[in-house]
């Protein structure tokens, strides 16, 4: 059999450029942008995003999705298992927001301000939105220089699209939809993460039988890039099984 080939899906606000760390152990990889992003075509919500992003891709793909990604990568291994041969989501969980039965997100006033004040300050609310990314780990600095050096100089995707997707990171549950996936799950989490609770990769590993997780302390929503080579190795032992 051949080797999984991978396919990385970025996050909200971002650009495929954020891989970047760790194209450098996967040579072979794919870094997607989301529809709207990176001058590609927009879609109008989770459903048409995950139909396009499969159609990009291969059979016996590992689909690695990080944060909105996440959601996306998960939406197309239900759809589209053919596709996909193993799920890795990093900093990504099945329900973003709390609700009165889940205590494992964040408050939806979060996303409504980021929201509000799109129209008012495009550049302020992506800033603000980075700062938020990189608290919670021990490396925040660094975390975020390495983001605003990557993303604040490419292509910004429309103010619509980033509304899009902040109505996607609030209304998606995929409690439910979950554990319909007969697909190997990785999860690769931050301890610090602020916006994506390890409670809540906890309670999916807990839930779906058979599920890895793997806690990284130290780190906060972008793992990625405060430890690019562990999270390389997560993603490379998953892909071996």
């Amino acid at each position: 059999m051949m080797a999984m080939k991978q396919v990385l899906l970025h996050g909200w606000g971002t650009h495929p450029v954020i891989w970047e760390p760790l194209l450098e152990f996967f040579p072979g990889a794919r870094a997607l942008p989301l529809p709207g992003y990176a001058g590609s075509a927009a879609a109008a919500d989770l459903a048409r995003m995950a139909e396009s992003i499969a159609a990009q891709l291969e059979e016996d793909t590992q689909l690695v999705g990080w944060s909105l990604g996440g959601l996306v990568a998960a939406h197309v291994a239900l759809a589209h298992p053919e596709k996909v041969s193993a799920l890795v989501l990093v900093a990504a969980t099945p329900c973003f927001v709390k609700r009165p039965d889940w205590p494992h997100g964040v408050d939806a006033e979060v996303f409504d301000q980021f929201a509000a004040s799109l129209a008012e300050d495009y550049a302020g609310t992506i800033r603000r939105f980075l700062s938020l990314q990189a608290q919670g780990s021990s490396e925040m600095r660094a975390v975020l220089a390495g983001l605003r050096r990557r993303l604040l100089d490419q292509a910004r995707p429309a103010a619509g699209v980033l509304e899009s997707g902040l109505d996607i990171l609030q209304r998606t549950d995929l409690r439910a939809s979950l554990p319909k996936l007969d697909r190997p799950l990785t999860l690769i989490h931050g301890t610090g993460d602020k916006l994506a609770p390890v409670a809540a990769a906890r309670w999916l590993a807990h839930s779906l039988p058979g599920t890895t997780l793997h806690e990284i302390e130290g780190a906060g929503h972008a793992p990625f890039l405060s430890h690019p080579r562990q999270v390389a190795e997560m993603i490379g032992q998953a892909a071996h099984g």
